[in-house]
């Protein structure tokens, strides 16, 4: 029987299911039938952008500006302000004797807590305290406020790092045993793709994409999946994941709800972003967004910063606050509520990405696995791509950097790379695996970072600091079983990091070009231009088998450029 999963609207989860075209998922294909201020740089956009936006692009721009005005209004929720304080407990002032500063007497009223007070002095930490005393007003009872609210086991846990200094190396490192690539057509593939779309058209799945980043280091002024990657609609990132997220629902019939994770400095654009687009057309109450959390950044001494007399200096806790920030929002609730035990991770940079891939989940669901994570083979020695390995029996992900020089080069009686099993950031994780890490937190990572915060005179200057984030992949060896599937670079991954060199605009789009073209000649297409940008239109198909039983209805327009749907023009 299907589960349907409930709504995610601001709040809740979808669980209607969408009826899809296909009607079944196993119809078609290998899949059985049925981020101060910045300098803008020049943009580099694909040639005939400007014309040939996609069409949810094209909606955007059909939108009359009241309404969008309306959507970015609905999308505003601006934090409640700060609670009034409480009266003070003095009497009236006694005959002849001066009256009361009003001002002071407030200031002392605004205190922080005595647990606060407690906690601080408890570590060295009340100086802390002194540039709001110093300002008054206000200051030091929002500054009060934010310390209530803080973590002091996770504080304490930052100390402990900072004063430990650099892990040891690691030792005792063994390849892992690799599974076969989805594309591939062997027994066990096959087996695993019918697992995994019965697990999708079940209910059983959410998408999450991980998206906190800022595109600035692209030349771009916004959130790095509003970027225009498609190589001739300009499409964004955002758009082209919605495509797949958008074909999945019609091949199974399934809600399929998509979870977004956005970041302090991105997420009212992200949310803006989606309304003014229609959600690209996969509904409101079926894409969820939730923001990281954040970490107080400390000095070299162990000391917390400021970035204002009434502000801790903090910076997002990283990609592996993404448990934390499900747990926060109240999803790992709703999720259960909805029938779903399986979460699908990626993140927006990497437009290849598989969304919801079945033989993925597949595979981890047969092998009873908690987590499951892809790689592709490293290209070299020293490219800069995290490595899985197992460590003491467990598999681990390791930092390029950490692994000894004569170990990445070391190679095997095959000529490959021994260590070449490079971490792409994509993974499958059971929901109550990745419910556990958010109880159990991450081990911490540090940075030692100039940062600009307050300095003795209530200045802020550039001074020492130490900056500290999680890592999803550290759940790895946590996990009672696990499975690391090999996929193949050019089907599955091409991030877009850089605005030249590697992992660049320039490196992502060719790829997605190579992949479009390989896509529409195996499937019996042609006419397409031998050379040049040609793209399949995001949400037609979602792999090449699923492109050959798409083909009959299907053409080519744009000077032949781009695949869609004959009846969407």
């Amino acid at each position: 029987m299907r589960r349907s999963a409930a709504p995610v609207s601001q709040g809740t989860l979808q669980g209607r299911a969408r009826p899809g075209r296909a009607g079944s998922p196993h119809q078609g294909g290998a899949a059985p039938l049925a981020r101060g201020a910045r300098q803008r740089l020049p943009l580099p956009l694909p040639p005939t952008a400007g014309r040939l936006a996609g069409r949810d692009h094209q909606h955007d721009q059909q939108l009359h500006p009241r309404g969008a005005a309306a959507a970015d209004r609905r999308e505003d929720h601006s934090a409640a302000g700060p609670a009034r304080e409480a009266a003070g407990a003095a009497g009236p002032p006694v005959r002849g004797s001066p009256r009361p500063d009003r001002r002071r007497r407030r200031e002392v009223r605004s205190e922080p807590p005595a647990e606060v007070l407690d906690a601080l002095a408890a570590r060295g930490l009340t100086g802390v305290l002194e540039p709001a005393r110093r300002v008054g007003g206000d200051a030091l009872a929002r500054l009060g406020r934010e310390l209530a609210a803080l973590d002091w086991d996770t504080l304490d846990r930052q100390r402990r790092a900072l004063a430990a200094g650099a892990p040891e190396p690691q030792e005792g490192l063994e390849p892992p045993e690799l599974a076969p690539p989805s594309t591939e057509d062997r027994p066990e593939v096959r087996a695993a793709a019918e697992r995994g779309w019965q697990a999708l058209a079940d209910g059983r799945v959410a998408l999450c994409t991980v998206a906190g980043g800022q595109a600035s280091r692209l030349g771009f002024d916004g959130p790095k999946g509003a970027f225009p990657l498609g190589p001739v609609t300009g499409a964004s990132l955002f758009q082209i994941l919605a495509g797949q997220v958008r074909r999945l629902r019609e091949r199974t019939g399934a809600a399929l709800p998509w979870i977004i994770q956005t970041g302090p400095g991105n997420h009212e654009q992200t949310r803006r972003f989606f309304a003014r687009r229609s959600f690209f057309g996969l509904g409101r109450d079926s894409v969820r967004f939730v923001c990281q959390g954040t970490l107080p950044a400390l000095a070299p001494d162990g000391g917390l910063l400021l970035a204002a007399p009434d502000r801790l200096f903090r910076n997002p806790d990283g990609h592996g606050g993404f448990y934390r920030a499900l747990a926060a929002a109240g999803v790992f609730a709703e999720l259960r509520a909805a029938g779903i035990d399986l979460l699908h991770y990626s993140q927006v940079d990497n437009p290849l990405a598989r969304l919801g891939d079945p033989v993925f989940l597949g595979l981890h669901l047969a092998a009873g696995a908690e987590m499951s994570v892809k790689v592709v083979e490293k290209t070299e020695p020293g490219e800069k791509v995290g490595l899985v390995a197992r460590v003491g029996g467990r598999l681990r992900c390791i930092e390029y950097s950490d692994l000894p020089e004569e170990l990445a080069a070391a190679r095997a009686e095959d000529g490959l790379l021994r260590f070449r099993a490079g971490n792409i950031a994509i993974h499958v994780f059971d929901l109550a695996f990745a419910e556990r890490m958010a109880g159990e937190g991450l081990d911490l990572h540090l940075a030692r970072k100039k940062v600009r915060a307050l300095a003795a005179d209530l200045e802020p200057v550039e001074r020492d600091g130490v900056k500290f984030e999680t890592f999803v992949f550290d759940a790895l060896p946590r996990a009672e079983r696990a499975v690391v599937q090999l996929c193949r670079r050019e089907e599955e991954f091409a991030p877009v990091k850089n605005r030249t060199g590697n992992d660049s605009i320039a490196t992502s789009r060719r790829a997605l070009v190579a992949r479009a073209r390989a896509w529409w000649r195996a499937a019996g297409g042609d006419g397409e231009p031998a050379e040049g940008p040609f793209e399949i239109f995001p949400g037609v198909a979602y792999d090449a088998a699923d492109l050959a039983a798409e083909r009959p209805g299907l053409g080519l327009r744009c000077g032949g450029r781009v695949v869609d749907r004959r009846g969407d023009r």
